[in-house]
């Protein structure tokens, strides 16, 4: 008779705390389960991957999966307390408890999310001879929403799909996104919402101003008219739309191009939630007949000598290189530069500063793959230099329902500099630049009042929390305030007197503040301004059908890019939630109606 035993461990995961359930028949494992998982997490999908692994193989030594690095490997040290109760290392009631480590554990923080340089390399040149390990009419590189949304698209228009997936996830970034999508003139913003009379052409205006030149005016103009178009074809896809909402202004940007336009799907809105877009439009390429290889980066591009023109790809597997043939064309999806510090380095300043700071969100495995492979077969690159940024601790401007709370930002000089209710990451592009040109930290600063006030990061208990840690700090004078930062007290001083003076009148005709003005007095609380990065701006430059263009503006043919893996549509700072996925969702689908149109 069989001796059946069940142990439970749980570990401290990103969501929350996750439980193994282990059991194990005459001393092997023989299933391995879970619990307590978030629902629509990338964490949950790469988690019931790994213990299916862990089960069919009987063992825990599973490697954790790429694309989910951290929650999968916080699962295996809940397998691995669990199976220290079977041993008899650990009581059950221990195993249970996230503050207590696993005996393999060693107390040691085992990060494995470094990021790693990208693995791309120089052109395979093509030749009659040359032999192919597989082959599909569309070869998709990546399989964030910008790869899943060309594979659906290509695949409901019955060609031949073939997605190759670095990590061993799909999804990627856009996992960890909230989904939202921006669009104008649809059905769910005239439902939802004041704005009964918005059109692509204001949406195009706005995105146009906030390019601040350095946009492709028909890339934007293209993609305001198609939005509302993939706003629908999602919903085809089972994505429900629940409410709508809009970013919050850009001063110098018309108020009569603004609008809510930010729509939100059931489940979605929130980080971590993109998950449920990528989801269903896996769904749709499988259901459709495409393939996804996983943990099988693309390293090179094949290529024609002398034309540039793209045959397929190499790309590379636990069994070695393997050969693929694109009947009609590549689909670059790889994201831009994020994690990779020697291209940011040389196109991207301030995308560079985030990863000295260790501020990216963005999956380790994006790594400027898809535009190194593209500029080493003769591809240019366009829209270099901007970033997603923003503040996790405060969420400031994310959201235009909620103000920003009475408080102002100064340099390291003591001065204001920005309009601190303005769109997050153009505010984030102006700290940015004060910290670069001045050589020291920006700083938010409030009062006592602030606290009861709509929009208030903070109540008493969460603010004496972050006094404790460290987070935030108090000073009882200007002259305390000033010292505790660093800065001029005269300089400090009279950024406070003008602002109280014009806060007094309920105007910043300064920077252009709308909400939050309110007097400051002592005694004051300071947090220092650190940005958190969901990636960063610029990619291969392309034309409205996302081909990928050569430095004399000439198509690359059968070369195609999409998504963040594209430059030349979103200018030097991101203006606004939803303009991603607005532009992944479409490039992805115009890339692969342009091949099933032109083959």
């Amino acid at each position: 008779m069989s001796n059946v035993q069940t142990f439970k461990g749980t570990a401290q995961s990103f969501h929350g705390p996750v439980t193994a359930i282990v059991t194990v028949t005459d001393g092997k494992i023989s299933k391995v389960e879970s619990d307590n998982i978030a629902p629509n997490t990338v964490g949950k999908l790469a988690i019931e991957s790994m213990q299916n692994q862990m089960t069919s193989g009987q063992t825990e030594d599973i490697d954790a999966i790429s694309g989910a690095s951290s929650s999968t490997s916080n699962f295996k040290k809940a397998v691995e307390k669990a199976l220290a109760v079977y041993r008899g290392e650990l009581s059950q009631e221990d195993a249970l408890d996230v503050n207590v480590l696993a005996p393999t554990d060693g107390g040691k923080d085992k990060s494995i999310n470094r990021p790693k340089p990208s693995p791309a390399r120089g052109p395979v040149y093509y030749s009659d001879g040359l032999k192919f390990d597989d082959s599909a009419d569309v070869v998709v590189v990546g399989s964030g929403g910008a790869g899943l949304a060309a594979a659906a698209q290509a695949a409901q228009d019955g060609l031949s799909v073939l997605i190759l997936e670095k990590a061993g996830v799909p999804g990627g970034t856009t996992n960890y996104s909230g989904g939202v999508i921006q669009a104008a003139g649809t059905k769910y913003q005239k439902e939802f919402t004041k704005y009964q009379d918005d059109t692509p052409e204001k949406h195009a205006n706005l995105w146009l101003a906030a390019g601040e030149n350095r946009v492709n005016p028909e890339l934007v103009k293209d993609l305001a008219n198609g939005a509302p178009k993939n706003i629908e074809w999602l919903a085809d896809q089972g994505i429900k739309w629940s409410s709508v909402y809009g970013h919050c202004h850009i001063p110098y940007v018309k108020d009569e191009d603004f609008a809510d336009r930010i729509h939100v799907y059931d489940g979605g809105g929130g980080m971590g939630q993109g998950i449920v877009l990528t989801q269903a439009l896996l769904k749709t390429a499988l259901d459709n007949g495409a393939k996804i290889k996983y943990q099988a980066p693309v390293v090179s591009l094949i290529q024609v000598v002398g034309t540039k023109e793209v045959k397929g790809v190499v790309a590379q597997t636990k069994a070695g290189d393997i050969y693929v043939k694109a009947n009609k064309g590549v689909i670059l999806a790889t994201a831009s530069i994020d994690h990779n510090e020697e291209l940011a380095h040389d196109l991207n300043a301030q995308q560079y500063h985030d990863l000295q700071d260790h501020a990216c969100l963005s999956t380790v495995t994006d790594t400027g793959d898809g535009i190194k492979m593209g500029q080493m077969a003769g591809a240019a690159v366009a829209g270099m230099g901007g970033t997603i940024d923003f503040d996790n601790k405060t969420g400031n401007a994310t959201d235009d329902r909620v103000p920003t709370m009475p408080s102002i930002f100064v340099n390291s000089q003591g001065q204001r500099f920005v309009c601190e209710d303005a769109t997050y990451a153009y505010t984030y592009r102006a700290i940015f630049q004060q910290e670069a040109q001045l050589g020291g930290s920006t700083y938010m600063i409030f009062d006592e009042k602030s606290l009861s006030a709509k929009g208030s990061v903070w109540n008493q208990e969460s603010l004496e929390k972050d006094l404790d840690k460290g987070d935030v700090q108090k000073a009882d004078s200007i002259e305390d305030l000033a010292e505790l930062i660093g800065v001029p007290v005269a300089n400090l001083q009279n950024t406070l007197d003008v602002w109280n003076t014009n806060a007094a009148t309920g105007k910043d005709p300064e920077f252009g503040r709308r909400t939050g003005i309110q007097i400051l007095a002592a005694p004051f609380y300071v947090h220092k301004n650190r940005e958190a990065n969901l990636g960063a701006i610029g990619g291969l430059k392309i034309n409205v059908n996302c081909q990928v263009l050569d430095n004399a503006n000439q198509p690359i043919s059968g070369l195609f890019a999409a998504g963040l893996n594209a430059g030349g549509w979103i200018g030097p700072y991101y203006p606004g939630s939803g303009t991603a996925i607005s532009g992944i969702v479409h490039q992805g689908r115009k890339a692969a109606q342009f091949i099933k149109e032109n083959n």
